[in-house]
């Protein structure tokens, strides 16, 4: 790295080092710290920090392909680094595009021997002006619950709090014990077929299963569904590249969509499998149980690689907790989602 991107400070007696980290020479010393902070973390949800890299490692060639269309995807993978005056790497953050305006921080690590000396603290500041140089209009992040010093730090740099998540997982040998829930005979499943007037509809969903104060800092985008021409020509590349492993189904009642599932099967050891169910409100009571015992029956069938399958939802939604726990699945976490606008 060059001299230039290194920035010298003193706490207490100590010299450090604070510099842009590079991908591809340091991840392997940031894996390592990883390991450290996040252990019980990692353990719980079955992941290993080593493959989480591996598969940013998998995404490069690709994000280097659109990088010649849009300047985000070069910086999806940004982040910082702290080391001593030995060279170890005793604290690090990841910032990377998101979403149009939004940059996301994550991956806030402080090595156990070096936290409450305003590490944390200086790597996000750091993280934040480095959003602004480019162009970021806001900044997201999640921190567990249960993290009041982390919370707070947050907090004090004007974060606001706008949501919480549940994150549950079910073993891999509670999926013999799945039962399938059929759908109410008023609705129709169906598998996705990607057009204008499915993204029309789906964009109208997410619109309806995302509460307003959400909205403020997580917006439905619409270019999430209405792709630019460059980006519908670009897609089926980037599928021949990541070889994606996913599945999505949509649900109909009087010809109206009312809910999608989506499936992403691992192809990795230490990278469980997911599943995403986004359904009207005003149909969740009847639907959550048919999409999620579908879903698992999929995972069950399908099944390559004997991971966790990990689920997330609001944690306010009471009934697809209930659902999710009556068929295995145990919490992991719960974060709160904080945003901050530039």
């Amino acid at each position: 790295m060059n001299e230039e991107n290194t920035r010298k400070f003193q706490v207490g007696e100590e010299e450090f080092s604070l510099r842009n980290w590079n991908f591809e020479t340091d991840y392997e010393r940031v894996t390592s710290l990883l390991e450290v902070v996040f252990e019980n973390e990692l353990q719980m949800k079955g992941l290993e920090a080593r493959n989480i890299f591996e598969e940013f490692k998998s995404l490069k060639p690709f994000l280097n392909f659109m990088g010649f269309f849009s300047k985000n995807y070069k910086h999806v993978l940004d982040g910082f680094i702290i080391e001593d005056s030995q060279g170890e790497i005793i604290a690090s953050v990841n910032v990377g595009y998101s979403l149009e305006d939004k940059y996301e921080i994550s991956m806030v690590a402080t090595h156990p021997d070096y936290r409450r000396r305003g590490f944390a603290r200086k790597l996000v500041n750091e993280a934040i002006e480095h959003s602004k140089k480019l162009g970021a209009k806001m900044c997201i992040l999640e921190v567990l619950d249960i993290n009041e010093p982390a919370y707070k730090l947050y907090k004090s740099l004007d974060f606001v709090h706008y949501d919480t998540n549940t994150r549950q997982k079910l073993e891999p040998d509670q999926l013999s014990s799945v039962k399938l829930v059929e759908l109410p005979k008023e609705y129709q499943l169906q598998e996705l077929e990607r057009n204008k007037k499915t993204n029309k509809e789906r964009y109208e969903l997410d619109l309806k299963s995302t509460p307003e104060e959400v909205q403020i800092f997580h917006p439905v985008q619409k270019s999430r569904y209405f792709r630019p021409l460059l980006i519908r020509i670009i897609r089926p590349i980037a599928r021949l590249v990541l070889k994606p492993n996913t599945k999505t189904w949509s649900i109909y009642k009087d010809e109206k969509l009312v809910g999608t599932i989506y499936v992403n099967l691992s192809k990795k050891e230490g990278i469980p499998h997911r599943l995403d169910l986004m359904v009207d409100p005003k149909h969740n009571a009847k639907l959550i149980e048919p999409m999620l015992t579908y879903a698992l029956e999929f995972i069950k069938e399908s099944l390559t690689i004997e991971q966790n399958v990990i689920v997330e939802f609001q944690t306010a939604d009471e009934n697809q907790k209930t659902i999710c726990e009556k068929h295995g699945f145990v919490d992991i976490e719960t974060m709160h989602l904080l945003g901050l606008k530039l």
